[in-house]
């Protein structure tokens, strides 16, 4: 292939792609054309994020060069950017639908995810776009189909789409369906946290379970913490039991009490067991409790035994390989306040397991987030950097992967731990350019 120069003439072929200008990019189609031919000389134009044309005219809403670059340049209608996007996302994402409609006719994926795990079904979901939803589930688009990013429902709630929840319910998706535990929250939970309470009711109509727990946490106990007193209703009517406890031991009405939501205490004071340490089980005492020294720091207390047994739980499913579980258990640990308190390098050392745990789930993104995280609470811990490289090498960023490794190694001169710790993961790595005698 002959190599390009004309950088300024290749954006004025995608920049006549989103504008419409099928002449123009007619034209420069056969000036940029070093004798390659159409279809090579389109599909090797692209920006510095990997977009083609089709992308480009896919976002402009240009379903007639969309026509032309599929059609006569046989442009792959699936291609994807840099991130892994496929022309129908960026038609869902612009609102496109006539191009969108074009698209899925002329062989476009219904199912194809980005490198983050988002189908188009996901950006109709995440955005209430109606027609979108319809069209790609006509189409074929999978509404339980197991996601990186977990369900299309879950996504929808998450973001209060009440219509979306409801297209989504309409047409057989699972209300309950957790796909595993590095996804939370469940679409009930989900749409707590988005103050929701029309997909509330939607989500518990069609079958949701009202005592689901997710990492510790159930959806009344949720909705007594957030002071959405409509759900609270709304669950109680559905069978949501009272007298479960969170990860802390608290019953919802004691999370209540401590949020300072007068009405929700009220209404969860009469359907709950009396708590043996209250002696005065009515509003005023139950509030005296949640406010007394005795209490806090009992509550104190039990966050940093729940820190550290969800830590010890996670190290164990680490160590087994049990790379879900041991997410499970270290998110726990991080999500409680006693982590922020807890010493740098057992909170570093946590972060750092749990990359390295998205690593194995081949979770780039993740990991690279709680390596870097682990990297800036203790820069002298080795294997921050170790996990930091995994997670850049899983971006195909060899050469910052490379220097996370040689930062590690050097970090690490006496134990040499680094050595083994690069054997337990030469799955996960390319041949990297590393000085010798590492």
């Amino acid at each position: 292939m002959a190599f390009r120069r004309d950088f300024a003439s290749n954006y004025q072929f995608l920049g006549a792609a989103f504008n419409g200008d099928l002449n123009l990019l007619k034209r420069l189609a056969n000036e940029l054309d070093m004798g390659d031919g159409l279809e090579e000389t389109v599909a090797n134009i692209k920006d510095l994020n990997g977009r083609t044309a089709l992308h480009f005219a896919a976002v402009g809403g240009r379903a007639h060069v969309c026509r032309y670059l599929t059609a006569e340049a046989k442009l792959d209608v699936n291609a994807r950017d840099g991130k892994g996007e496929t022309p129908l996302h960026n038609s869902i994402t612009a609102d496109r639908y006539p191009t969108a409609v074009h698209l899925l006719e002329n062989g476009a994926n219904p199912n194809a995810a980005t490198d983050s795990g988002l189908t188009p079904l996901h950006y109709a979901a995440k955005s209430g776009l109606k027609k979108f939803l319809l069209l790609l589930i006509l189409k074929g688009a999978e509404v339980d189909a197991k996601a990186n990013s977990g369900t299309r429902l879950k996504c929808a709630a998450i973001h209060g789409q009440k219509k979306a929840v409801k297209i989504l319910l309409d047409n057989h998706a699972n209300p309950n369906m957790i796909l595993d535990f590095t996804h939370p929250p469940p679409p009930l939970l989900a749409s707590i946290l988005a103050s929701s309470f029309d997909c509330v009711k939607l989500l518990l109509q069609a079958g949701a379970d009202p005592n689901t727990c997710s990492l510790g946490m159930t959806p009344l106990e949720v909705a007594a913490s957030n002071g959405e007193t409509q759900a609270i209703r709304c669950l109680l009517n559905a069978g949501a039991d009272p007298n479960v406890t969170n990860s802390l031991g608290l019953k919802p009405v004691e999370v209540a009490a401590l949020g300072g939501h007068i009405e929700d205490v009220r209404i969860l004071l009469p359907v709950t067991f009396p708590i043996p340490k209250v002696t005065d089980w009515s509003f005023d005492g139950i509030m005296k409790y949640v406010n007394s020294e005795k209490f806090e720091r009992k509550r104190k207390l039990r966050k940093f035994e729940h820190f550290f047994l969800s830590a010890s739980k996670g190290e164990d499913a680490f160590m087994s390989k049990d790379y879900v579980n041991a997410i499970r258990w270290y998110t726990e640990a991080l999500d409680t306040e006693a982590a922020l308190l807890s010493c740098q390098t057992f909170l570093a050392f946590i972060l750092s397991n749990r990359s390295l745990c998205w690593a194995h789930l081949n979770d780039g993104d993740l990991a690279l987030r709680d390596a870097t995280a682990s990297r800036m609470v203790l820069p002298s811990l080795p294997k921050a950097h170790y996990a930091e490289g995994v997670a850049w090498n899983l971006s195909k960023d060899f050469k910052r992967a490379a220097e996370s490794f040689l930062t590690g190694m050097r970090l690490d001169r006496k134990t040499r731990q680094l050595n083994d710790l690069f054997r337990d993961h030469r799955d996960n790595l390319q041949a990297l350019d590393m000085p010798p005698n590492m």
